[in-house]
């Protein structure tokens, strides 16, 4: 088996209307899919699926483990964009030896990374 790349990341959400709010309008992500029960957002090169599951709101640590990291062009531009859309940064832009990262809750308490390579590379 090859492994190519990631087609979707799974966020397990207890309440979907929330979290299509969220993945579509506050971060801004393209509608593939969206349903009572399951929905997709193109993040570029990776889907980001989001699936009802009651027992997320109890944090099942089985079903919050999730964390989606984007990769975007300009770490403090996008950082700022979030912000314009009303979301809470909950870890300001660091850097790394090979990156920039910041985070932001999703509103279940899921880690969205904001992500970019210092290299210009993503995937």
């Amino acid at each position: 088996m090859q492994v190519r790349a990631v087609d979707f990341i799974g966020v397990a959400v207890p309440d979907m209307a929330q979290a299509q709010a969220f993945y579509r309008d506050g971060l801004g992500l393209a509608v593939l899919f969206e349903s009572d029960g399951w929905s997709e957002y193109d993040a570029g090169n990776v889907a980001v699926a989001l699936y009802k599951h009651e027992d997320a709101a109890q944090g099942a640590p089985s079903l919050r483990n999730a964390v989606v990291a984007f990769a975007v062009p300009d770490i403090r531009a996008a950082v700022e964009d979030v912000r314009q859309r009303g979301l809470s940064v909950v870890q300001e832009v660091e850097e790394y030896e090979p990156c920039f990262m910041a985070t932001v809750h999703d509103p279940f308490g899921n880690a969205v990374m904001l992500h970019q390579r210092k290299d210009g590379t993503a995937g």
